[in-house]
């Protein structure tokens, strides 16, 4: 990874609940490293965090920064 360059490390667990004649998701996100745990209603609001949190961390790199991932 560059100098400054960010990673998150997450457990997604998912999982469905009846709800109104159908089953509708429901998904916890804990982050590996703080513990941190949050509860998302579906997928969309997932998302939204997710693009929440690399937009922030953009903005505190720059937008110049780019992490080569080598797998």
């Amino acid at each position: 990874m560059s100098k400054g360059a960010t990673n998150y490390s997450f457990l997604l667990r998912l999982w469905q609940v009846p709800t109104n004649e159908k089953h509708d998701w429901r998904i916890l996100l804990e982050n590996v490293q703080t513990g941190e745990k949050r509860g998302f209603a579906g997928l969309e609001e997932l998302l939204a965090y997710l693009s929440q949190v690399t937009a922030e961390t953009n903005e505190t790199l720059g937008e110049g920064s780019h992490t080569k991932v080598q797998g």
